[in-house]
């Protein structure tokens, strides 16, 4: 068994524009924290916790954003629509051949420094990570993160993003035994030089540090093609493209790790 954690803003979350498919992903699992439980794999995916440590509400259409983000630690996939982590994990278990337990840690709007040492994000992310390892006993535990958009808007730099990266990757060795750190890089949130600064530190710090774990660079490419981009909400991926991004960053990650 492995335990993939899976962690970022408003595209890991989830913001896609419809439920593509719930179908249950063989030989794959997701854990639950509020209810201490592990179910089967399937979309839609995520818990809505709140800063109280309480089961919170999904984002949707009636729901105030401000609102929502200012009670909400994490969330489901809004709307309840469709997730990247199915389409990762199988195509994880079909590569590795090994069974896999998800957890999912997202919030949109986030920046890099919500999920630091010290912040609440971090915190919340660390218990839940700590009671799935505990639950499933996992031989492996990887970390999987789709985040920078809200710090190419904040005008984040490479420097800056990297050494983040690093400390947060060496926090999560320590707490909860990640052995890679696993990069989808972003996309186009901006589509201008800051998007680049945080797309230049996700390519150095792959390069430079074997902690990390380059598991796809397409996501730049999908935002010049309509059909993986949700037509309704501005710089998020389709259902389409979630699931593709899920399909490359599984199969990256399986073939990177085999045992």
């Amino acid at each position: 068994m492995d335990l993939i954690v899976f962690g970022g803003q408003s595209n890991m979350q989830g913001q896609s524009e419809c439920l593509s498919e719930n179908d249950v992903v063989k030989d794959a699992y997701e854990y639950k924290w509020l209810t201490d439980e592990v179910v089967p794999l399937k979309n839609p995916v995520g818990e809505d916790i709140t800063y109280e440590e309480t089961c919170g509400s999904v984002f949707s259409e009636e729901a105030d954003q401000a609102d929502w983000l200012q009670k909400h630690v994490t969330g489901s996939a809004c709307f309840g629509h469709t997730n990247l982590v199915p389409a990762f994990c199988r195509a994880y278990t079909q590569i590795s051949g090994r069974n896999v337990t998800a957890v999912h840690i997202a919030k949109g709007s986030t920046v890099i420094a919500d999920w630091l040492p010290g912040s609440r994000g971090y915190e919340i992310l660390v218990k839940k990570a700590a009671a799935a390892r505990k639950k499933v006993n996992p031989d492996r535990v990887f970390f999987v993160w789709l985040q920078g958009e809200s710090d190419a808007i904040f005008k984040s730099t490479a420097g800056y993003y990297k050494e983040a990266l690093n400390r947060f990757c060496d926090a999560l060795k320590k707490e909860i035994g990640i052995c890679v750190f696993g990069l989808i890089r972003v996309g186009k949130f901006t589509n201008d030089e800051r998007d680049e600064q945080i797309m230049a530190a996700q390519n150095e710090i792959c390069r430079e540090n074997p902690d990390f774990m380059m598991l796809t660079d397409i996501a730049a490419a999908m935002y010049e093609q309509p059909v993986y981009m949700n037509p309704y909400v501005q710089g998020h991926y389709s259902a389409k493209g979630l699931e593709k991004l899920g399909r490359e960053a599984g199969k990256a990650l399986a073939e990177g790790c085999m045992l």
